[in-house]
């Protein structure tokens, strides 16, 4: 087995390469540190670039650099998976049973709807109009259906509070 030395050449073209690697070392460094453009259009777009959107009304450096890491709880103020998961199960139920409810209202303002014995007023001419006690019990079924969909709302607030 015979063994050379390395020629001038081949020596050269080792160090090419290195120095090709350190200048792309260096040149992605610097594209990471450039900074990331929040650019708010006339219609109310939004785009995000490396720089500022030709045109836009607006234009702002967001800053990236942070990374979005969650901290983690300490072990004294960690629930339990059994006692999360009881505390979701009843917040579920709470969301169903409010659900229920909505859809309840929301049959009950369907079948309200068409007038009861007493709920019209003839006029002249033969024809006739809801009167006054018609519009107050729909008002009374539309706000218990408002009122459903307030108590639902807030049972699916805080069934995403608890995940």
């Amino acid at each position: 087995m015979r063994l050379t030395m390395p020629t001038f050449t081949t020596t050269l073209a080792a160090m090419r390469w290195i120095a090709c690697a350190i200048v792309l070392a260096l040149v992605a460094g610097a594209a990471c540190a450039q900074g990331v453009y929040r650019s708010v259009m006339p219609d109310g777009r939004v785009i995000y670039g490396d720089k500022p959107a030709p045109g836009a009304k607006e234009s702002r450096q967001v800053d990236v650099s942070s990374p979005n890491i969650a901290t983690p709880v300490p072990a004294g103020e960690a629930s339990s998976p059994t006692s999360q998961r009881q505390a979701l199960d009843a917040a579920d139920d709470q969301v169903k049973s409010a659900r229920q409810e909505l859809d309840s209202a929301r049959a009950a303002l369907e079948a309200g709807r068409e007038p009861q014995p007493g709920e019209r007023i003839g006029i002249a001419g033969g024809g006739s109009r809801l009167n006054e006690a018609y519009q107050q019990r729909i008002k009374g079924l539309e706000d218990a259906v408002a009122a459903a969909q307030k108590r639902l709302d807030d049972a699916q607030t805080a069934r995403n509070a608890v995940r």
